[in-house]
């Protein structure tokens, strides 16, 4: 499919000025749509390129097993639709093409009168026109995001496209999603300023709200920067893209503020990173208790839940404080770290954040 134009048979059918009916092939609404082609040939095939709405008013179509071959070579063409023209030959289309598309998942649109066929091409030309100016446009302001994001340009640069979208520059809300995510139509009508850049897509907006409704609708994967004025854009580029590179390891949405956090700033090392903390500190205590049916991965979490208080921790786990320091002493003995120092809990911390279940 050309990458201009991202269109599915079911988004075709939402375009008023065709006033397509689908009656059969509802299984194929989901298939691509680049072109349109017009003809009257049983095999077409030969002149298909794939992902087009085959139009034809069904002139050779006078019988089931016609109508049977034409639908075939459509579909083994990988076109996605026919486009069938009533009122020409026929006052709807047959019923044993109907029945073949059915079969094959081929989407069946029926096509009024009224519309022309070059209706269709006409159509498709301009949508392809216009999303190419559209794409432009989108990397030029990706371009200069990143310029402003890595100081090559000021943040005045960009105070002509906030003031164009209707955007007060005095509390701006950065969202870094995936291109991928991104829909071939952006509802700018709330206001929002968009670039493309190296595979991300970013969205100037007024409020976390509007963002975070933006990220839910498109994929449910983004990073949401903190609000704040145009002059403070860098670091709210910055920390958008940052926030999309945690949220795209856990298929979330993260915002700025769960950056600055234990497990915001964890969840951005790369596993081999976490390993040596596993290894060395997990897997010795997790071992110790399978071979010994001890509880001290258990204990040690209960340790760091209450802050390394002895005594709370030895109420939440029904013992008594010498029996949870025996423990502890146990717990630095298998792995080189002391739970009553602060750098050392840290690194058992981090051990036992990595081995939960949802790591």
């Amino acid at each position: 499919m050309d990458d201009d134009l991202r269109l599915t048979v079911g988004q075709l059918l939402e375009v008023p000025r065709f006033q397509l009916r689908l009656v059969a092939g509802a299984a194929g609404l989901g298939l691509p749509v680049r072109w349109a082609h017009s003809t009257e040939l049983l095999d077409p095939g030969p002149y298909l390129r794939g992902n087009e709405v085959v139009l034809t008013v069904g002139a050779a179509l006078s019988d089931a097993e016609r109508c049977d071959e034409f639908a075939r070579s459509v579909h083994a063409s990988r076109a996605s639709a026919i486009g069938y023209g009533i009122g020409d030959v026929l006052p709807e289309s047959p019923q044993a093409l109907r029945a073949v598309c059915e079969e094959l998942g081929l989407p069946l649109l029926e096509v009024p009168p009224e519309v022309p066929f070059l209706s269709f091409t006409e159509w498709f030309a301009d949508q392809m026109a216009t999303s190419r100016t559209e794409r432009h446009g989108r990397e030029e302001t990706g371009r200069l995001f990143q310029m402003v994001a890595n100081g090559l340009a000021s943040p005045e640069a960009l105070r002509g496209r906030v003031d164009e979208a209707g955007l007060s520059d005095e509390s701006l809300v950065v969202l870094a999603v995936p291109v991928a995510d991104l829909p071939e139509r952006v509802d700018t009508s709330r206001g929002a300023v968009l670039g493309v850049d190296d595979g991300i897509a970013l969205l100037v907006v007024n409020s976390e709200e509007h963002a975070t409704e933006l990220a839910r609708s498109w994929g449910g994967v983004g990073g949401i920067a903190t609000p704040g004025p145009l002059e403070q854009i860098p670091q709210a580029l910055a920390e958008a893209i940052s926030a999309l590179e945690t949220a795209g390891r856990g298929g979330t949405i993260v915002h700025a503020a769960d950056l600055a956090t234990f497990e915001g700033l964890l969840s951005r090392l790369e596993r081999h990173q976490i390993a040596p903390f596993v290894e060395q500190i997990a897997r010795p205590l997790t071992d110790h208790d399978a071979v010994h049916g001890t509880k001290l991965a258990e204990t040690l979490r209960a340790f760091l839940r209450t802050g390394g208080a002895v005594g709370p921790a030895a109420r939440e786990l029904y013992l008594h404080p010498n029996t949870l320091r025996h423990r502890l002493s146990r717990i630095k003995t298998l792995t080189g770290r002391d739970p009553l120092d602060f750098a050392d809990r840290v690194a058992l911390a981090i051990a036992m954040w990595a081995v939960r279940g949802d790591r």
